[in-house]
């Protein structure tokens, strides 16, 4: 997967940029606000539909305009290039299209354009609640089991039944066994496909890892949103009363998490802000990783300002990493020497100069 051309219209400050990248790395540098990680946000969107930075599409298009609209050609993992257009309208009459047909759902997009991101907010990965975490899973699941996606799916439309029922306060027999016994085995598949990619990743993690930072006694687990080997249809009929009370279903996969502790404690609570931030770079990785290798797909990387926290011998191996991945990479910088004696000999580096809201290549 790459981007070989990419037309931005009215995205914060690229007003009109056309640009043509390389299959691998792709540097962009200027001052801040310049416009370079806007691009890094036009190629998210494509590929997840959203912004990275602001959940609130006035703040991504450009001042005094109505909408903003991308286009892209995607070669595609059989070397076909495909034809993508975006446009997000203030109005929320947005629109997406595939050579020419229309795109009903945010997942076709992630399927034809997986992107892995890495910025100075990544630490978010482990000092955030479960739900970020669980995002970053599940992202991984998706890509590695074409039935995640509906049973996963279907697990929401069915708790959302269940959260409809438990909100009256009652919930006679013939209710519960209309969706009980269906959302408990499609939760169990659900939970299955998790804790099964978990086991994949974890060695390409940690392989990763002690590359970055010697972290021996860091420990990666998975809790599944209940009690640990217990079959979730019991756990239904031990919680009901306590559902009835709250309106709710207290537990299942909509609360499940993938723990990281240190010598037993919250990662959160032990690492250093730098430490931080080479975790999640190794966790990122190895979801690329392991596509590429599992999947034999590749995915896109967005790296944003990469010399931030780091010191010069991390930033030579994580690029040093990038580079092995043999992917398509845009990676951004305040200087066009801030990476340089970074990348290995062998990399060729596409270098781009961003100045107002202008792109030039070098």
């Amino acid at each position: 997967m790459s981007v070989q051309q990419l037309s931005i219209q009215r995205l914060r400050n690229l007003l009109h940029v056309d640009l043509h990248f390389d299959d691998g790395i792709n540097l962009l540098y200027g001052l801040n606000a310049s416009g370079k990680t806007s691009v890094l946000e036009a190629v998210h969107m494509l590929g997840l539909g959203r912004s990275f930075r602001s959940l609130k599409l006035a703040s991504v298009i450009a001042q005094g305009h109505a909408d903003c609209l991308l286009f892209a050609k995607v070669k595609n993992p059989q070397g076909v290039t495909d034809s993508l257009g975006m446009i997000r309208r203030l109005d929320g009459d947005h629109g997406v299209r595939l050579n020419g047909e229309n795109l009903s759902s945010v997942a076709e997009l992630a399927n034809l354009l997986p992107i892995q991101l890495i910025d100075p907010n990544s630490a978010r990965l482990i000092e955030a609640g479960p739900s970020v975490r669980r995002q970053y899973l599940d992202w991984g699941v998706y890509h590695h089991n074409g039935s995640f996606f509906g049973l996963w799916k279907q697990a929401q439309r069915l708790l959302k039944q269940r959260n409809s029922a438990l909100k009256c306060g009652t919930m006679r027999d013939d209710v519960r066994a209309s969706f009980d016994p269906a959302l408990a085995d499609v939760v169990e598949q659900l939970n299955s496909l998790r804790e099964g990619y978990l086991k994949l990743l974890e060695p390409v993690f940690f392989e990763l890892l002690s590359g970055l930072v010697d972290l021996p006694d860091l420990k990666v687990g998975f809790y599944s949103g209940w009690s640990a080997n217990r079959n979730y249809a019991d756990i239904l009929e031990e919680t009901l009363d306590r559902d009835l009370q709250l309106g709710y279903t207290q537990r299942g996969p909509q609360r499940a998490d993938l723990k990281l502790t240190l010598n037993g404690v919250n990662a959160a609570e032990r690492l250093s802000r730098g430490q931080q931030k080479l975790v999640v770079v190794a966790l990122k990785l190895a979801q690329g990783k392991l596509l590429s290798k599992a999947e034999g797909r590749k995915c896109v990387f967005l790296v944003d300002d990469l010399a931030a926290e780091l010191d010069l011998s991390h930033r030579r191996e994580i690029c040093q990493q990038l580079v092995n991945l043999d992917t398509q990479v845009f990676v951004t910088s305040v200087g066009p020497n801030e990476l340089t004696g970074c990348w290995p000999e062998e990399a060729k580096v596409k270098m781009f100069h961003v100045k107002h809201g202008q792109v030039s290549q070098e």
